[in-house]
């Protein structure tokens, strides 16, 4: 029984939390709402997750399919890039929330090395090893930026042999 004789029920972070499945050794770090859907965005160790506004897991992926994310002060609105660019994630976040800083710290955590090169044509390619952050496994990804051409001999001989030299670094 709460103070007072009341009993407390469950507040809405705790609804968030439950629908969130953690995995052994991950927690929670952050959550914020998204005021033009009324979902929550849950930062947790090993993923970044939708709970729409109903309370339902809308999807949940790994912190390795994060390109990057920005958030942007004067209009509130939080961006996330997904590596394979995919359409990405928007949220109208203005209410204080650790939620930016957790997104900045768990996409640089999952990057163990990068290069970038521009090609003949000026567009960039970036190469990148990464780290699932719930199993401990390096991936490779080739993050083409915009317009660049990956089936391009030249540029898929380079990114080859970036890779190949960061793979060497780390081991692989």
């Amino acid at each position: 029984m709460g103070l007072f004789g009341r009993a407390r029920g469950p507040t809405a972070a705790d609804l968030v939390r439950g629908q969130v499945p953690l995995a052994a050794g991950e927690r929670l770090l952050a959550m914020a709402t998204d005021e033009t859907s009324g979902g929550h965005v849950v930062a947790t160790t090993h993923h970044l997750a939708l709970v729409d506004a109903a309370g339902i897991l809308a999807w949940r992926h790994p912190w390795h399919e994060v390109e990057s994310a920005t958030w942007q002060r004067d209009s509130f609105l939080l961006t996330v890039l997904w590596v394979g660019h995919r359409r990405p994630a928007q949220w109208l976040v203005r209410e204080p929330s650790r939620l930016q800083e957790t997104l900045r710290e768990r996409v640089q955590a999952s990057v163990v090395l990068a290069d970038e090169f521009l090609t003949q044509s000026r567009r960039r390619v970036r190469v990148v090893i990464r780290q699932d952050l719930a199993t401990g496994a390096l991936l490779e990804q080739t993050i083409p930026g915009r317009g660049a051409d990956l089936s391009d001999p030249d540029v898929a001989r380079e990114a080859a042999d970036r890779l190949a030299r960061l793979r060497s670094e780390v081991g692989l």
